[in-house]
């Protein structure tokens, strides 16, 4: 069995999210393994005719919302990370390609394991689980989907 020293919890502040903080926490606790909350905020964007003709990109981002957004997030991750026993210097949040940036952050922190929820909070993700498939798929560590499991 492979001793996690570790572990990277990607966050989308989804219920299932919220269940891979909480199974983190309990392989963390049984391996005495350090944990990190990530968040990746998506920037908005809103179509202009003139970036295209210009830029050749379809579309801008508001610079004050993104930062609004992000500040929000953070304070969120962190509220999760103070409830479930997470030091809040172990919270990151950044602005990118949710697929993209959490395998690029494992490899940066020498993650042994992601753990992250089955689905994510949009429609699509709830029904194809994108995100997480792209990360099983190409993540170079273990990664553990949770479930989220229903109250009864």
């Amino acid at each position: 069995m492979h001793n996690y020293r570790n572990i990277l919890v990607p966050v989308d502040f989804s219920e299932h999210s919220e269940q891979a903080i909480g199974r983190a926490v309990n392989m963390a606790a049984l391996y005495g393994a350090e944990i990190e909350l990530f968040h990746v905020t998506e920037v908005p964007t809103y179509p202009v005719l003139e970036d295209v003709a210009v830029t050749g990109v379809p579309g801008i981002w508001d610079v004050e919302l993104t930062q609004e957004i992000l500040q929000a997030a953070e304070e969120r991750l962190k509220k999760l990370a103070q409830e479930n026993g997470v030091k809040p210097e172990h919270c990151k949040v950044v602005v990118g390609i949710p697929s993209v940036d959490i395998v690029d952050r494992a490899e940066e922190i020498g993650a042994d394991l992601i753990v992250m929820g089955r689905h994510g909070v949009s429609f699509i993700e709830k029904i194809l689980g994108s995100t997480t498939d792209a990360v099983l798929h190409h993540a170079k560590c273990d990664v553990m989907t949770v479930f989220l499991r229903e109250a009864k």
